[in-house]
């Protein structure tokens, strides 16, 4: 939700999350808590967990575009989108300075690409798989 005001130009920008996400994240754990905490949720776990990502966007001229974003494993779907941007990054330098993931990277070829661990992706009004 930061960065997008970095490549769309809009005048008003909405964040929904799970009711108590903002409650557990509010206050950071003392360092023992940290320390004590395992490495992760099990693979098994991991596999089983879904995630749901969605966005609307309303143009000045009224039209509204969805787009959804489905998938499992943020764990090591996170792996394969630092390893993959680290590639990509090698492999097609870009523009100089800080960037938001969508001006680094086309953003429909990276989904595309995550497509191979399970992503699903669309778009109502546009483009999408």
């Amino acid at each position: 939700m930061v960065t997008i005001p970095r490549h769309v130009r809009l005048a008003r920008l909405e964040g929904l999350a799970e009711a108590g996400l903002g409650e557990r994240l509010g206050d950071a754990p003392p360092p023992e808590v940290i320390a004590s905490l395992p490495e992760g949720p099990a693979e098994r776990e991991r596999r089983a967990q879904r995630f749901t990502y969605l966005a609307e966007a309303a143009g000045t001229d009224g039209r509204r575009v969805r787009g959804v974003v489905e998938g499992s494993d943020t764990y090591g779907l996170t792996a394969a989108i630092a390893v993959e941007s680290a590639r990509r990054l090698v492999a097609e330098p870009a523009k100089a300075g800080v960037l938001a993931p969508a001006q680094a990277f086309d953003p429909g070829a990276f989904l595309d690409f995550l497509g191979a661990y399970g992503v699903r992706w669309a778009i109502e009004g546009g483009p999408g798989r």
